[in-house]
């Protein structure tokens, strides 16, 4: 390594881990570890230390994470000098083969990387190890003719005879595979050794025995709910007309002699339903109800009325009573308000850019400095910057941009105006803060309590080791 930069002892877990790599050079590897544990030091261990002759490719899923990935590698510890190149669009086309030439450590995006691939196979021919960051997204969470996301099916098929190491924070999220005539659910761990071949998997419960629980920031869970009848009584109909619609798709599956399709699971309805032998109105009315819902727990309520004007809904609801008695200020903004105000730092995230616009006017008319990250915003790192060092500035607010990447330990406490099914999502959602408290917010009385208490339920059972549920 480089005299300027420090020396860093591995810790005992990131030690067994690399004595576990050398042991499988003959294999492939998947490796889980869990968010804040040091996947990138892993990364420069290997590289500096363990391999310092090996030809390096290391694939990450986005342009920032390459960025952030980069940066690391140069700064942290050093060891790279010249050693170091990068594949992306930021790089001018004429150059990317002469890097892939001349530098024994490349950092790349997928995409880009295909592209130079398909042109020029045998510029991979002299590299020895492949890294994949965040090795979980090269799979669809609902997959058809491929259960890869594109362009992993290519590029793959071009690492055959390599040696590769993926990694990733979580490997236990299951995803939906359609077969011919069903819907199949499978584990994402299983596909991912389907596709990357002779396989080793370490995982968060092979360290137990290390020193890793030293290390784990844990997470508490809590639900805050949030009183407003209105949305209630809403949400209420709604909850009907799904059930309704729901029923009329399996009296025409019935009917057609199909309902094997979706094996009497009603998630599968969602999931299938493009391809289910049942009418269209069927089909663009399920989807829209379920949407609808999704919409009047997740964005203010005069946003969110928008989509009531139309004959179907107004079948329902008396649209210009309901533009009357909603209120402008969404009570989860309120709530979140209230929260933040009890902490120096607060970060809340959003799944749509109006809440996230109420948040900022709300705060700032209280006189409560907030900043906000979105996909509009062209400078993130720096609002980051921003947020992490002054103390004047309360809360951070963000729509789904970048949350993957971004770490922000200094946020005392987390809100979360509304979520997804998807448990593995949430739990990367809530691993940004490296711990700490984590409060979900949900219309009591309502579908999203529920959908709340079994995403709670569902994270500690897979994530035992850094998350706990805290009494509300």
């Amino acid at each position: 390594m480089s005299d300027t930069k420090p020396k860093y002892t591995p810790r005992g877990y990131q030690e067994y881990i690399l004595d576990r790599i050398d042991e499988y050079k003959e294999s492939n590897l998947l490796l889980e570890l869990d968010c804040g544990l040091g996947k990138r030091f892993i990364t420069h261990q290997l590289v500096v230390d363990r391999y310092p002759d090996a030809r390096f490719i290391i694939i990450v899923h986005s342009s920032s994470s390459l960025a952030e990935t980069v940066d690391y590698l140069k700064g942290e510890y050093g060891g790279l000098e010249e050693d170091l190149g990068e594949i992306s669009s930021r790089v001018r086309s004429g150059i990317r083969k002469w890097i892939l030439k001349e530098k024994r450590v490349v950092v790349a995006t997928p995409q880009t990387l295909t592209n130079i691939v398909k042109r020029d196979p045998e510029v991979l021919d002299d590299f020895d190890i492949f890294l994949i960051n965040e090795v979980d997204t090269l799979v669809r969470r609902t997959s058809g003719r491929t259960a890869l996301v594109f362009p992993w099916p290519t590029l793959l098929a071009h690492l055959r005879d390599k040696w590769v190491i993926g990694m990733s924070g979580t490997l236990r999220d299951d995803h939906a595979v359609f077969t011919r005539e069903q819907v199949e659910i499978r584990k994402e761990l299983n596909t991912l050794k389907k596709y990357i071949k002779n396989s080793q998997v370490i995982s968060m419960e092979d360290l137990y025995g290390t020193d890793v629980e030293q290390y784990l920031e844990p997470t508490f869970l809590t639900m805050k709910r949030v009183v407003d009848v209105r949305i209630r009584s809403i949400s209420k109909v709604l909850d009907e007309l799904i059930r309704t619609t729901r029923s009329e798709i399996f009296h025409e599956l019935g009917e057609e002699d199909s309902l094997h399709l979706i094996d009497g699971d009603a998630r599968r309805v969602h999931m299938m339903l493009e391809r289910l032998p049942i009418t269209e109105e069927l089909k663009s009315r399920y989807s829209g109800l379920l949407m609808l819902r999704k919409y009047v727990f997740a964005m203010p309520p005069k946003r969110f009325l928008r989509m009531f004007y139309n004959d179907y809904m107004k079948h329902y609801f008396n649209v210009s009573e309901l533009q009357r008695v909603l209120p402008t200020i969404s009570a989860k903004v309120t709530k979140a308000h209230k929260i933040a105000a009890k902490h120096q730092k607060t970060l809340i995230l959003s799944s749509y850019l109006s809440m996230v616009k109420q948040v900022k006017q709300v705060f700032e008319k209280s006189g409560m400095p907030v900043l906000t990250i979105t996909g509009k915003t062209r400078d993130k790192g720096e609002v980051l910057r921003e947020f992490k060092e002054n103390p004047e500035i309360r809360a951070l607010a963000m729509s789904p941009v970048g949350e993957r990447d971004l770490d922000i330990p200094q946020a005392e406490i987390m809100v979360i105006m509304d979520a997804i099914n998807t448990s593995k999502t949430m739990y990367q959602k809530f691993k940004r803060t490296r711990g700490g408290v984590v409060v979900l917010l949900a219309y009591a009385g309502t579908s999203e309590e529920m959908k709340m208490q079994r995403l709670m339920d569902n994270i500690l059972k897979k994530y035992p080791w850094s998350t706990a549920i805290l009494d509300e």
